[in-house]
Order: structure tokens, then C-alpha cells, then sequence
């Protein structure tokens, strides 16, 4: 009973301010992208030119793809730490059959072939011995790149067609439309994503497994074909970003997709997607690849060193999952 000395809680008034404070959170990655943008172009000489645009967008573009299915396998409440590994089989692959006189066709569809593979094993193997994605994905990868080094020998060879090194420059067109092939792939690609985790059945149990998996069994979801598909995508996509990748560079390299174990999910993070699981998508990750690929430029534009720019990512990094981390997990709210 309320009394003089204590006021009467208004209902509704803290499920309205969750809402905001939750409105607020997700806008924060959006609001980023032009921010930096503007930084940029008011701090660095020719940032906002049309050769620097679609610069950023190419690094986005693989970037992004890479971040598909990482960004599926962290909604369902996992992460994948083989896409590094995938990302140079396919890069060395493609380079060494290709300049061997293989169809570029016929041996893109092995690799990505291959990738389902490895993604399939990686989902069934940490279901049936109940170890968590991290450690057989990490295992994984060791065991792919070291297959790799021993099939290539160690040799950084091969060639790739030069319309695949055209999609990837910034100089390069898709026929009359004067932007990179990369870009449009990625366009589509998202589009496609997003559809598949809000229009599909398969995308609302990857939701359900990742807020809540004995929850999602009961309601009968298909949580262990969900695991299979996810992960499975994950490295098929991981083997496309190495293809365009054998585009970027022009030669093989085991470990070209290196960077990528900390760049995908730090614009996962940025992006506020739930390392728990049950919350985000990828639409906030294309956020989060726009506001890294950026913040990544005015760090070198400023003259600041790898290490230096790894430390600032950190701080970013850490200031989001702090803020972030103030929303309740979503299985608190079911």
C-alpha cells in the first residue's frame, strides 16, 4: 500500500523504459557508420572520394561475407574459429588447381564442397561429444591448415582468372554498373541472409535454439539439423571469401584469412549481436563491418601501427559489450 513517504510505481513505466534503453543499444552501430564517416572526411584528404569509397567497400564486402555465417553460428549461441582456415584452404586451392589447368568452376564447387564438409563435421562432432563449437572449430582449423601447408608444400602459387581479380579491385565493374562485382555479391547476399533468419522456419528455431536449446527441443525445433545448416554455411561462406581473396592478392596463402578470427567477430560485437546467443542478426553485423572497416582506415590514415590499432579496436570493443551487456539475455525474458 502506498503511503505519503513512498510513491506508487507507475505501471508499465519499466517494461517502456527497457524498450528505450534497448532502441538506444541497437541504435548504436548505425548511428557509428556515419559518424565515422564524417570523421574521416573532415580528418584525411580524399576520404570521401569515389576511389576511397569503393576501397572501403571492398574491404567491407569480404569482410561481411566472412561475418555470415559466423554471425548465424553466434545466434544459436556458438562461434566458429575454423573460418580462418577455411578462408586459406580455399584461397590456396583455387590458386594452385586453377594455374594446374582445372575448370575455375569445377574446382570452386570441390572447395565449397569441401567447406560443407568441414562444417557439417564441426556441428556433429561438438553435439555428439557435447563440447562446445570454440574448442572443435579451433581443433578443426589446426587440422585444415596444417592439411593445406602439407598438400601446397608450403608454396605461394598459382594464378586465378582475371575477371575474378577484376571483381575484387576497386577499378573493376559489373558490367555497366561502375561498382566491383564483390559489392553487388555482398548486397544480394545480406538481402538473402536477412530473409532467411525473418522469413524462414529455419531461421525462427536458429532463434529459438540460440535463446533457449531444451526450450527449443520441447517445442520440437530441429535444433540438431539447425547446428548441421549453420555451420555448414558458415564455411561455405568462409570458402567463398577465399576465392574473392585468391582474386585480391593473386596467390595462394594458407594464412591470408588470419586477421579474420578477430575481424568477424569484433564486428559481430560492434555490431551487438549477443555472444550469448538469441539476440541480434546480421543485420547489425553489415553495421558493425561498415564501423570496423572505417575505424580500421582512420587508424591508418592517423599514422597509428598495428599494435596501436589493435589496442584502440580492444577499447572500442570493450566499451560496446559494456554497454551492451546492461540488456538483459533474451532467455531471462521467455
Amino acid at each position: 500500500m502506498a503511503t505519503g513517504l513512498t510513491p506508487t510505481p507507475t505501471p508499465g513505466l519499466r517494461p517502456r523504459l527497457a524498450r528505450h534503453r534497448g532502441a538506444a543499444l541497437t541504435a548504436i552501430p548505425y548511428a557509428l557508420v556515419p559518424i565515422l564517416f564524417a570523421i574521416g572526411a573532415g580528418t584525411i584528404p580524399g576520404y570521401a572520394t569515389r576511389s576511397s569509397l569503393l576501397s572501403l567497400l571492398v574491404l567491407s564486402s569480404l569482410l561481411g561475407l566472412a561475418c555470415v555465417g559466423q554471425t548465424l553460428a553466434v545466434v544459436l549461441g556458438g562461434v566458429d574459429l575454423s573460418i580462418p582456415a577455411v578462408i586459406g584452404l580455399a584461397d590456396v586451392v583455387i590458386t594452385q588447381l586453377y594455374g594446374a589447368g582445372w575448370s575455375f568452376w569445377l574446382t570452386a564447387l570441390l572447395i565449397v564442397g569441401i567447406a560443407l564438409g568441414i562444417g557439417a563435421a564441426n556441428a556433429l562432432l561438438s553435439l555428439s561429444l557435447r563440447v562446445h563449437t570454440l574448442v572443435i572449430t579451433l581443433g578443426t582449423g589446426l587440422i585444415v591448415t596444417g592439411g593445406v601447408l602439407t598438400w601446397s608444400h608450403s608454396a605461394l602459387t598459382g594464378t586465378v582468372p582475371t575477371w575474378l581479380t577484376r571483381a575484387v579491385t576497386v577499378i573493376g565493374k559489373t558490367g555497366p554498373i561502375p561498382v566491383p562485382a564483390v559489392v553487388l555479391i555482398w548486397v544480394g547476399i545480406s538481402i538473402l541472409t536477412i530473409a532467411f533468419q525473418r522469413l524462414t522456419r529455419l531461421g525462427r528455431e536458429l532463434y529459438a535454439t540460440g535463446a533457449n536449446p531444451v526450450a527449443a527441443r520441447l517445442a520440437r525445433a530441429r535444433t540438431t539439423w539447425v547446428w548441421v545448416v549453420v555451420m555448414a554455411i558458415s564455411a561455405s561462406f568462409a570458402a567463398v571469401t577465399g576465392i574473392l581473396f585468391a582474386g585480391f592478392s593473386g596467390a595462394g596463402d594458407a594464412y591470408v584469412g588470419t586477421p579474420y578470427l578477430f575481424e568477424t567477430l569484433t564486428a559481430i560485437v560492434v555490431g551487438g549481436t549477443s555472444l550469448l546467443g538469441g539476440r541480434g542478426g546480421y543485420g547489425r553485423s553489415i553495421a558493425g563491418v561498415l564501423a570496423i572497416t572505417q575505424l580500421t582506415t582512420l587508424l591508418v590514415g592517423a599514422g597509428f601501427g598495428p599494435s596501436i590499432q589493435e589496442a584502440l579496436l580492444g577499447i572500442v570493443v570493450v566499451l560496446l559489450v559494456g554497454a551492451y551487456g546492461r540488456e538483459p539475455h533474451v532467455a531471462s525474458r521467455l
